[in-house]
């Protein structure tokens, strides 16, 4: 995602470029002539006015930014906390292993629904509106997530907390590059950055809260507040309107859907996901039962899985400037499918450690270097390709996970632990024959 919204911006570069260029030969031109702005609701001003107001909005813009990083963190904290919470939920509405699994279903259904959604709504009416909007209900699903009553309700409202999420994961990198054009790709992984923090403390902060003894239902509500602070500060905050030029193209959408290559790419896409959602998701659950963690210890591995993810990304971004990415992807799958297997295996608790880092080492890069390989092979049609490559990754996030969920119920958690690694296995395969594949002649 990450990627795709800093091809976005070299792909405008020029005329920022131009722009720049024009807005210098009229200051050294023109110093002391007044001027005039397309917004009817500017003034015309002299050259220090408006050198008063550009230092204004610039400050406008970092504050939209680092809200940007805020939001992001708090989006990771809920997203990784599932893990650990999983097992209290679970407790809580009387859930099979089978039914725990469709908590992480219902989340990437709303995933999967509200980015499509989002995405023409952005067309409309500009990222930021979307981005608060998309805040805002993130918050008040957390604030009413704690009050389900029963099952039901509460995989409306995770399907709620997921589709909002997915808006916020989808839109703040775009958001990000409108307003730090020049320095965009810096903040675009700042964007990552934070995100990783909050993955990392998201599970830390969880298992301690359980292991407290305070209701899981407290961690939600409370997120829920600082969100919507973070929603009213995101809308005070006002920025120039930004139209997004990355929309769906359906002409190209038909093309794509028919070309076996980009259709190889979404399936590694809906393997890697579900498969990295089903591992970390998992994770907290199987521990306990085949390790005999206990919660904080198991929130701990979540949040020790995250920060070895985080570092490699780092790893392989410089990586990816010197080698092909279709090799970083085999190497990182084929370590991804010993490292899964590993997992399921009786091991003492030191070298289990050492395995939940290699797969955070392992998963690490695969979903942004999936999505590259993509953009490279279709740069024409950069939008619909992440349109599809998302949409291929949240029915992944809906399906593995779940089916996880049935094999650890219907046989054991060690097989379940241990069954993404043939999904990964494949991954391989497709990569290593990948460009064998025919194009569709309508791309």
């Amino acid at each position: 995602m990450q990627i795709v919204s800093t091809l976005l911006f070299y792909g405008c570069e020029n005329d920022m470029m131009r722009i720049l260029s024009d807005a210098k030969a009229l200051h050294s031109s023109s110093k002391g002539v007044r001027i005039s702005y397309p917004d009817p609701s500017d003034k015309s001003v002299d050259i220090e006015g408006h050198t008063f107001k550009k230092n204004r909005d610039d400050m406008k813009n970092k504050i939209v930014t680092y809200l940007c990083f805020l939001i992001t963190m708090a989006f990771g904290m809920v997203l990784t906390s599932y893990s650990p919470m999983l097992p209290s939920i679970s407790k809580t509405f009387s859930l099979t292993l089978t039914q725990s699994g469709f908590i992480f279903t219902a989340n990437f259904i709303g995933f999967v629904a509200f980015v499509l959604i989002g995405g023409v709504l952005a067309d409309c009416i500009g990222k930021k509106t979307i981005l608060e909007i998309a805040t805002g209900g993130f918050a008040v699903s957390l604030i009413v997530f704690p009050f389900s009553n029963n099952f039901s309700v509460a995989c409306l409202v995770m399907a709620l907390i997921g589709g909002f999420g997915g808006i916020i994961e989808s839109i703040t990198n775009a958001v990000v590059v409108d307003l730090n054009p020049h320095k965009a790709s810096f903040y675009v992984n700042m964007v990552s950055i934070f995100f990783g923090i909050g993955a990392i403390i998201g599970p830390i902060i969880a298992g301690a809260v359980i292991a407290l003894g305070i209701r899981w239902q407290i961690f939600y509500f409370v997120l829920g507040l600082v969100s919507a602070v973070l929603t009213v500060l995101l809308a005070i905050e006002k920025v120039p309107y930004q139209q997004n030029e990355e929309s769906i193209s359906w002409p190209i959408f038909k093309g794509l859907v028919t070309d076996g290559r980009f259709l190889l790419i979404c399936l590694c896409m809906f393997l890697y996901t579900g498969s990295e959602v089903g591992s970390w998701g998992w994770m907290s659950t199987f521990l306990k039962e085949n390790m005999n963690f206990g919660i904080f210890k198991s929130g701990i591995a979540v949040a020790a899985f995250w920060a070895s993810v985080t570092i490699s990304r780092f790893m392989c971004g410089y990586l990816a400037l010197k080698y092909n990415t279709k090799y970083i992807i085999i190497i990182l799958a084929a370590f991804a499918s010993l490292f899964v297997l590993l997992s399921g295996f009786e091991l003492g608790e030191g070298m289990m450690w050492f395995v939940i880092i290699g797969l955070g080492f392992s998963f690490s890069s695969q979903w942004p270097l999936i999505a590259t390989f993509g953009s490279q092979h279709y740069p024409a049609s950069a939008g619909t390709v992440f349109a599809l490559l998302v949409g291929s990754g949240g029915l992944g996030g809906m399906i593995i996970p779940y089916a996880m969920g049935y094999i650890g119920e219907r046989y054991n958690t060690r097989i379940a632990a241990m069954s993404p690694s043939i999904l990964f296995l494949v991954i391989v395969v497709v990569f290593i024959f990948i460009d064998k594949t025919r194009r569709s002649a309508q791309l």
